[in-house]
């Protein structure tokens, strides 16, 4: 795992990064205690997870997750502060914010990270899946339009040899042959039909192939 913590306080970082270790969370690493640093780390360290003071005296948590929301807003950001205070914790994750912790309550870092990690995935596994729906919605309205005028021939001319059909008089020697034209008609149409339910097949085995790689 990748994280970058937005910190000046070493002492605090170092608390920080043991409490995490200690939970069993193997991760990398990147400070950033100003702005440009912030936004260098976000391009070049690429974290999975940014855990950020809320104030520094040359950076703040609030301006950071700014920021991040701007250049990277799939990325949780959680503010672990002693300063924050409840009410700036409720607005701020109204807008946004993944989670906050309290220094002095360090022991909630960890499943805090894990739950914001969890959530990430499952809105990856929800985008893939609604990717994959969208994709198959589009291939069935291209098989749809595509097969639409097949199927119509078959059924015109079908209908224009029910108007020919001599009902009045059955031997009529003229409906010999209209019968052998609807049979042509018929396996046309069956055709058109099969081939129409193969290809939807295809879709449906591209779907379970993704049901499972999900």
């Amino acid at each position: 795992m990748k994280i970058l913590f937005v910190e000046d306080n070493e002492d605090d970082l170092m608390l920080l990064q043991h409490e995490i270790k200690n939970a069993g969370i193997y991760f990398d690493s990147a400070v950033a205690q100003t702005k440009e640093e912030f936004e260098e780390a976000l391009k070049v360290f690429q974290p999975e997870i940014i855990l950020s003071d809320y104030s520094l005296p040359h950076f703040d948590g609030i301006t950071a997750f700014t920021i991040a929301r701007k250049m990277s807003p799939h990325i949780p950001f959680i503010v672990i502060s002693g300063t924050i205070g409840e009410e700036n914790a409720v607005e701020l994750i109204k807008s946004g914010l993944t989670d906050y912790a309290v220094k002095d309550k360090l022991f909630t870092v960890a499943p805090k990270i894990k739950r914001a990690l969890k959530e990430v995935e499952e809105k990856l596994e929800k985008h893939v899946a609604d990717e994959k729906l969208k994709l198959q919605n589009e291939k069935l309205f291209e098989i749809a339009f595509l097969q639409s005028h097949q199927v119509r021939r078959p059924v015109a001319n079908l209908i224009g040899i029910g108007d020919l059909f001599n009902y009045k008089d059955p031997c009529d020697p003229l409906n010999v042959e209209l019968m052998e034209r609807m049979k042509v008609c018929v396996k046309e149409l069956d055709g058109v039909i099969a081939e129409i339910v193969q290809k939807t097949e295809s879709i449906k085995d591209i779907q379970h192939y993704w049901d499972a790689k999900v």
